[in-house]
Protein backbone atom coordinates (compact mmCIF):
# COMPACT_ATOMS: atom_id res chain seq x y z
CA UNK A 1 0.00 0.00 0.00
CA UNK A 2 1.32 3.30 -0.77
CA UNK A 3 1.08 6.77 1.51
CA UNK A 4 -1.15 9.16 0.89
CA UNK A 5 2.09 11.68 1.76
CA UNK A 6 4.40 13.32 -1.14
CA UNK A 7 7.17 14.07 1.15
CA UNK A 8 9.75 16.45 0.18
CA UNK A 9 13.13 15.57 1.38
CA UNK A 10 15.03 18.32 0.05
CA UNK A 11 12.94 21.24 1.02
CA UNK A 12 10.93 20.37 4.28
CA UNK A 13 13.01 17.15 5.91
CA UNK A 14 16.38 17.62 7.73
CA UNK A 15 18.43 14.68 7.07
CA UNK A 16 19.98 13.34 11.38
CA UNK A 17 21.62 10.41 10.43
CA UNK A 18 21.88 6.64 9.67
CA UNK A 19 22.45 3.48 11.63
CA UNK A 20 23.92 0.32 10.20
CA UNK A 21 24.01 -3.18 11.22
CA UNK A 22 26.24 -5.72 10.15
CA UNK A 23 24.55 -8.21 12.69
CA UNK A 24 21.11 -7.70 11.78
CA UNK A 25 21.27 -6.34 7.97
CA UNK A 26 19.57 -3.20 8.01
CA UNK A 27 20.40 0.64 7.40
CA UNK A 28 18.00 2.90 8.39
CA UNK A 29 18.14 6.46 7.04
CA UNK A 30 16.46 9.22 9.11
CA UNK A 31 15.06 12.77 8.62
CA UNK A 32 12.88 14.94 11.08
CA UNK A 33 10.92 17.63 9.62
CA UNK A 34 12.53 21.33 9.46
CA UNK A 35 11.41 24.15 11.34
CA UNK A 36 11.68 26.35 8.05
CA UNK A 37 8.22 28.75 7.55
CA UNK A 38 7.82 27.35 3.92
CA UNK A 39 6.92 24.11 5.36
CA UNK A 40 3.25 22.95 4.74
CA UNK A 41 1.21 22.31 8.01
CA UNK A 42 0.41 18.34 7.99
CA UNK A 43 3.78 17.71 7.06
CA UNK A 44 5.01 14.89 9.09
CA UNK A 45 7.10 15.13 11.89
CA UNK A 46 9.90 12.36 10.93
CA UNK A 47 10.35 9.64 8.09
CA UNK A 48 12.83 7.25 8.09
CA UNK A 49 13.47 4.74 5.38
CA UNK A 50 14.64 0.44 6.77
CA UNK A 51 16.79 -1.10 4.24
CA UNK A 52 16.47 -4.96 5.42
CA UNK A 53 18.44 -7.82 4.08
CA UNK A 54 21.53 -5.38 2.99
CA UNK A 55 24.13 -7.00 0.78
CA UNK A 56 26.05 -3.95 0.20
CA UNK A 57 26.61 -0.69 1.82
CA UNK A 58 28.87 2.36 0.31
CA UNK A 59 29.30 5.67 1.53
CA UNK A 60 31.13 8.66 -0.07
CA UNK A 61 32.28 11.67 1.84
CA UNK A 62 31.16 15.06 1.54
CA UNK A 63 33.34 17.36 -0.74
CA UNK A 64 35.07 19.22 1.93
CA UNK A 65 35.03 22.40 -0.15
CA UNK A 66 31.28 22.48 0.82
CA UNK A 67 30.00 24.42 4.13
CA UNK A 68 28.67 21.56 6.82
CA UNK A 69 25.33 23.31 6.13
CA UNK A 70 24.81 21.20 2.99
CA UNK A 71 25.10 17.34 4.89
CA UNK A 72 21.66 17.27 5.93
CA UNK A 73 19.96 18.65 2.57
CA UNK A 74 19.21 15.99 -0.18
CA UNK A 75 20.26 16.47 -3.77
CA UNK A 76 18.75 13.87 -5.29
CA UNK A 77 18.03 10.15 -4.97
CA UNK A 78 18.83 7.87 -7.59
CA UNK A 79 21.09 4.64 -8.44
CA UNK A 80 24.88 4.37 -8.50
CA UNK A 81 26.83 1.92 -10.71
CA UNK A 82 30.57 1.40 -11.33
CA UNK A 83 29.84 1.03 -15.08
CA UNK A 84 32.02 3.60 -16.80
CA UNK A 85 29.44 4.83 -18.61
CA UNK A 86 27.79 6.25 -14.86
CA UNK A 87 29.14 9.35 -13.46
CA UNK A 88 28.06 9.50 -9.80
CA UNK A 89 23.99 9.41 -8.88
CA UNK A 90 21.71 9.12 -11.98
CA UNK A 91 17.88 8.61 -12.20
CA UNK A 92 15.92 6.73 -15.16
CA UNK A 93 13.06 8.19 -17.04
CA UNK A 94 9.55 7.13 -16.18
CA UNK A 95 9.20 4.75 -19.29
CA UNK A 96 12.64 3.18 -18.05
CA UNK A 97 13.70 0.19 -15.67
CA UNK A 98 16.10 0.37 -13.53
CA UNK A 99 19.07 -2.52 -13.19
CA UNK A 100 18.53 -5.07 -9.88
CA UNK A 101 22.52 -4.71 -9.85
CA UNK A 102 22.38 -0.84 -9.83
CA UNK A 103 22.38 0.62 -5.94
CA UNK A 104 19.72 2.66 -4.29
CA UNK A 105 21.58 6.33 -4.18
CA UNK A 106 20.97 9.12 -2.39
CA UNK A 107 22.86 12.27 -3.00
CA UNK A 108 23.33 15.36 -0.60
CA UNK A 109 24.00 19.01 -1.51
CA UNK A 110 27.26 18.62 0.19
CA UNK A 111 28.24 15.96 -2.24
CA UNK A 112 28.22 12.82 0.52
CA UNK A 113 26.39 10.05 -0.94
CA UNK A 114 24.89 6.53 0.60
CA UNK A 115 24.35 3.86 -1.60
CA UNK A 116 22.65 0.66 -0.84
CA UNK A 117 22.02 -2.65 -2.53
CA UNK A 118 19.07 -4.43 -0.37
CA UNK A 119 16.24 -7.36 -0.46
CA UNK A 120 13.60 -4.60 0.32
CA UNK A 121 12.49 -1.42 1.84
CA UNK A 122 10.06 0.50 4.20
CA UNK A 123 8.99 4.10 4.82
CA UNK A 124 8.04 4.79 8.40
CA UNK A 125 6.36 7.86 8.87
CA UNK A 126 5.58 9.80 12.21
CA UNK A 127 2.86 12.62 11.84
Amino acid sequence: MQSLHKLDLHNDFIFVGFDYSLEYRTLVLRWRRSPGEWVCIGTPASVSIEFQVVSEFRFQPRDSANPFTEDDCVNSIGYWTDEDWADGVFEVESNQQSDPNWLTAIEFVSGAVIAVQAASAQAQIEL
